[in-house]
């Protein structure tokens, strides 16, 4: 068996190019179905429903100079009557929406609260406004591939004496254990492949080293200033890329970090050159009533069955409503199995387990962050595996913290991986064991059955998988800190 898996594995490495070509035009092939545009709005109805939409249709209301975050049809939903009919249900809400009277009412819910970034975002995408949604979505579905392979790009400039072939087959492996992550970023045509980029790129432009190749002396301070912008444009696109600041404090990175926010302000600030000042506040303060005194508000945020986030998980296990359907499917809730039952006593504790978990986890990172930054072991060449590991907590932390973050936002965890796999350094069997837990959910999901994976949706077994994988994380990084052994 170890003859025929080596045979295997020196086919693989002789065709390595092929292959990361392969998994390139499959993502390509899985975003066609987000062509046909769908209704839109919290109240779905077609599958075929993509995130681009959401970004679509924002940049078109930033283009009239229009309410961009349709607050008025969220007002609209405050102050419509009860319509008669249990709105979580799917054909009670289908039947509903053949009457007249059903259709006036989604239609007074088109497209509200579904786009939920900063105005940046949608300013960043105005040109795409300007066309057709399929040529447009298109564009994004073309150029998000497009920044996926350079970040691959951006390593093998690291590694220009590492055959081509061999590169591209580590490429795939990195691609590998977030399969399905990827996928469902491409079947949706979200924003996953920009943050990967802007994300990694921005990391590795930062420090250089975490490509595990050759560095030149002078390659840090000259790529500070970019890698720190590219971190602060995608913390403004989504705010969870911010924690990764965490790690240029940790690498004493002062450059970046000055860049990052700088460019951050900058991107706050850019919508002014097509708006103006006063509708660009407006946009601003529509989206902090939104997001800071809305969503946030709640002790659990959209906890539907894919939300794979701490919150989410303690909502769908002990909150009755959380996803009615299929919390039912899945004979949860365990302890509350209604509202009433929960009463006042019950949401504070659950929201201060939530909010305990939480802090501790963003307490931890900072504090290792802090002594990373006083400690100049951190910077050691021998330590690039413990750099690595501590930005995989990070962006574990994010995303289990975030009120929102579905399945397929795990695919950041390929930026890890990308950097891991391109190093020198000899996967040990625990690293396997890591990754075997980002592959169980992130390539597992090709295998499982409809029902197998709703049920690991409902019990949030992926989520607590990378709970487990991010206090791994950490300890890994802190036993390779006291280790001595130099890689040569």
């Amino acid at each position: 068996m170890k003859e025929v898996l080596e045979k295997v594995r020196r086919f693989c490495e002789r065709y390595g190019v092929y292959l990361a070509l392969l998994a390139f035009v499959a993502l390509f092939v899985a975003g066609l179905r987000v062509l046909d545009e769908a209704d839109g709005g919290l109240l779905q109805l077609r599958s075929s429903r993509s995130d681009f939409e959401d970004y679509y249709s924002a940049s078109v209301r930033m283009s009239e100079h229009g309410d961009l975050y349709n607050m008025e049809a969220i007002r609209s939903m405050e102050n419509t009557k009860d319509p008669g009919i249990d709105v979580n249900n799917p054909m009670e809400l289908l039947q509903f929406s053949m009457t007249p009277e059903g259709q006036a009412y989604l239609q007074s819910l088109k497209g509200a609260g579904s786009y939920l970034y900063l105005p940046f975002f949608a300013f960043l995408l105005l040109p795409l406004s300007l066309i057709g949604y399929e040529v447009a979505v298109m564009v994004f579905q073309l150029s998000s591939i497009f920044l996926l392979w350079y970040f691959f790009v951006l390593i093998r400039k690291h590694h220009e004496s590492m055959d081509r072939q061999r590169f591209w087959y580590i490429a795939f492996l990195s691609m590998l254990p977030v399969a399905s992550f990827l996928s469902e970023n491409s079947a949706n045509a979200n924003v996953g492949f920009l943050l990967i980029f802007l994300a990694g790129a921005g990391l590795l432009l930062a420090s250089p080293d975490l490509a595990g190749g050759e560095v030149e002396s002078t390659a840090r301070s000259r790529w500070s200033y970019l890698g720190g912008a590219l971190l602060g444009i995608a913390a403004v696109i989504k705010i969870m890329p911010a924690i990764l600041g965490l790690f240029l404090l940790g690498r004493r990175n002062f450059r970046a970090i000055g860049a990052a926010i700088a460019t951050g302000l900058l991107c706050l600030i850019v919508p002014v050159l097509y708006a103006g000042w006063s509708l660009n506040l407006q946009w601003h303060l529509d989206w902090y009533d939104l997001m800071i005194n809305t969503y946030s508000q709640y002790g659990v945020v959209r906890p539907y069955a894919n939300n794979q986030t701490i919150s989410a998980a303690f909502s769908k296990l002990f909150v009755a409503g959380s996803d009615p359907e299929k919390q039912a499917a899945a004979g949860l809730p365990i302890l509350f199995h209604s509202l009433e039952d929960l009463g006042s006593g019950g949401a504070f504790w659950l929201r201060t387990v939530i909010k305990s978990i939480v802090y501790s986890l963003v307490g931890t990172v900072t504090v290792l962050a802090f002594i990373f930054s006083f400690r100049r072991k951190f910077l050691r060449p021998d330590k690039r595996l413990a750099r690595v590991y501590f930005i995989q907590a990070l962006i574990l932390v994010s995303l289990l913290i975030s009120g929102v973050s579905w399945f397929h936002a795990y695919s950041l965890l390929l930026i890890p991986l990308a950097f891991r796999l391109a190093g020198s350094e000899p996967v040990t069997v625990e690293e396997k064991w890591m990754i075997g837990l980002i592959a169980f959910s992130g390539l597992g999901n090709f295998i499982f059955s409809g029902t197998v994976r709703d049920l690991l949706a409902m019990y949030s077994v992926h989520n607590w998988l990378m709970f487990i994988l991010c206090i791994w994380s950490i300890v890994f990084t802190l036993r390779t800190m006291r280790q001595e052994t130099e890689y040569v």
